[in-house]
């Protein structure tokens, strides 16, 4: 059978009362004698089952705390009969620095005392305030989409800000340079169409060296640059938008020489580029 906490505390009590006995009546020796011999008898008939239960651990860190129990009064007794005090009563051992000892001793009581009366299965534990969790390091995924949701809004205000930009310039309704914008590209600046136009605007690698550009993926030069050429279009064909957008979209040339026979890809471009100029104005 294994010690339980009733008897490991019943021992320990015998301890104390042993401690509580006037000086005369006792000595070190004498009271280390009793106990080891109480410990040796308790700890002889502890036994650990080959499949250690819960129960059986905890029974066995107390085999063991009772060992070393056991081991410190013998040291201590062994250090007072070298000394020449093996008749030191154990009363008068805290002003002789024991009282580390008997302190935890009253200690481990107190610990038993409450296990014995405790419910199987409950621990001693004591009761930890709640804190307050910090919110955990995100993960790479959320860290990319939330600095990519800011890279997007501080983008499309620095595109704003160029559209109104080149809208002064040049007196071209802001509306319109969004509209055509929002047909070429979907404001996307690192777009390439199949046929090599790039950018916001859509601007043809020839049609950007001529205009001065030098990187039409940067937003502030395709704007630009695409507001003056549509500025130099509606000029050129005295404020007529539909054939402006057509010669943005099929080339100042093909419209010069056969405006009335303009494509289907054309002729959608302009049906569009309308619906969203007159929503980007309501």
């Amino acid at each position: 059978m294994s010690i339980n906490a009733t008897q490991t505390m019943s021992l320990l009590q015998s301890m104390l009362r042993e401690q509580s006995r006037p000086a005369a009546e006792q000595t070190t020796s004498t009271v280390s004698s009793r106990f080891s011999d109480r410990l040796d008898a308790a700890i002889d008939r502890g036994t650990v089952p080959a499949e250690a239960s819960p129960e059986a651990v905890q029974h066995a860190a107390e085999l063991l705390q009772l060992t070393s129990l056991r081991s410190s009064l013998e040291l201590l007794a062994d250090q007072h009969e070298a000394d020449g005090t093996a008749a030191l009563p154990l009363a008068s051992l805290s002003a002789s620095g024991a009282a580390s000892t008997i302190s935890p001793l009253n200690s481990y009581l107190a610990n038993l005392a409450d296990a014995a009366t405790r419910p199987a299965g409950q621990t001693n534990r004591q009761a930890v305030p709640e804190q307050e969790v910090e919110p955990g390091p995100r993960a790479p995924e959320q860290v990319e989409r939330r600095a990519s949701r800011l890279s997007d809004a501080s983008q499309s205000g620095a595109i704003e800000q160029t559209i109104s930009k080149a809208s002064q310039r040049y007196g071209v309704d802001a509306g319109l340079i969004k509209a055509v914008i929002k047909a070429e590209s979907n404001f996307n600046p690192r777009a390439v169409s199949s046929a090599g136009a790039q950018g916001l605007m859509q601007l043809m690698p020839a049609t950007a060296r001529g205009l001065g550009v030098s990187n039409s993926f940067d937003p502030e030069q395709n704007v630009m640059a695409g507001t003056r050429f549509l500025k130099g279009l509606l000029d050129r064909y005295n404020g007529d938008l539909d054939s402006a957008l057509a010669a943005y979209n099929w080339g100042p040339g093909n419209v010069d020489r056969r405006p009335d026979r303009l494509p289907r890809e054309t002729r959608e471009y302009l049906v569009k580029v309308k619906q969203y100029y007159s929503a980007f104005t309501a």
